[in-house]
């Protein structure tokens, strides 16, 4: 038991040490400190209240006809720095949540709202999300390859969370879309040789679009893992108990309740009906949290 104690600890700490948050862009400086600089107008890319997905602040992106040159229309902030630019071999996770507003316009032409740039002079990025007429998308645009496609709601948050292995010759990406996988390690060059990556976001768009725009952003964080980047992902809820079982209050894994004995499980230890010894697998911090009185409890019960 005192073996099985010291493995649960050396694992919930050692898993601790792993979480790599690189960097956040989330906006809660109440500002745009956190990313390296803009292209466009500052004025159009404002820190607001609300609407925002978590915390207190998130990004007001907003585009008028004309207002910007540059082949088109844009107002994005971007994480140009070498500490931060995508290079072969990288391997990253990004997580955030974008909202298109009910009077969101959509033609049937192309709407960039967070890309990674190459570092090249010209033509389009390796990869970038963008809304096309009624849809949104993931593009490769070196090869116009539509990666992924789902149709455009707006007025709800979506969340986005994306694994890319950066490389010009070996890539790929995974995807998550609204906490369903929808991408499972797609194939694809995400680098341009000799290039490196940089993200972009905002909206940017074909300067035919004459109708106004506001995109918001919000919750930006690149790590190592999922675990970093969307915590809830990576550890599902638990499955349902197994038949026979006897489901604990707090909503714990299942106890045969003819084995007995005590469970620790969530922040509680149960006492069960007959006279042997039992504990869930439980919640690693609930255990930690516990170990010293659920373990003098143990070994008093235990003991033949």
């Amino acid at each position: 038991m005192r073996l099985l104690a010291l493995s649960v600890l050396a694992f919930a700490f050692s898993t601790a040490a792993s979480a790599n948050v690189l960097w956040r862009g989330d906006y809660e400086t109440g500002d745009l400190s956190q990313w390296a600089g803009y292209e466009g107008l500052l004025s159009r890319l404002t820190v607001v209240t609300s609407p925002v997905r978590q915390g207190k602040y998130a990004l007001r992106t907003e585009l008028h006809q004309g207002e910007v040159a540059n082949s088109g229309t844009r107002n994005e902030v971007e994480l140009s720095s070498a500490q931060f630019n995508e290079v072969e071999g990288n391997d990253k996770w990004y997580a955030w949540s974008t909202m298109f507003p009910s009077d969101f316009p959509a033609p049937n032409t192309w709407q960039v709202f967070t890309q990674w740039h190459h570092s090249g002079c010209c033509g389009s990025p390796p990869l970038e999300f963008d809304v096309f007429g009624e849809n949104i998308r993931l593009d490769h645009t070196g090869s116009s390859t539509i990666l992924w496609s789902t149709p455009l709601v707006r007025g709800v948050w979506h969340d986005f969370v994306v694994h890319v292995f950066w490389s010009s010759t070996n890539g790929y990406v995974d995807l998550y879309y609204d906490g369903t996988k929808v991408l499972d390690h797609k194939e694809v060059q995400t680098l341009y040789a000799g290039e490196f990556a940089y993200l972009k976001q905002g909206l940017y768009r074909d300067a035919s679009i004459s109708q106004v725009a506001v995109v918001y952003h919000d919750g930006m964080v690149m790590g190592t893992s999922l675990a970093d980047v969307a915590p809830a992902l990576a550890a599902p809820p638990p499955p349902p108990p197994p038949d026979g079982g006897t489901d604990l209050p707090d909503g714990g894994a299942s106890v045969d309740p003819t084995d007995g004995g005590i469970a620790v499980k969530g922040s509680s230890i149960y006492q069960l009906p007959s006279g042997g010894c039992a504990t869930g697998s439980g919640n690693v911090l609930a255990i930690i949290g516990l170990l010293g009185g659920a373990f003098f409890v143990l070994r008093r019960r235990c003991r033949r």
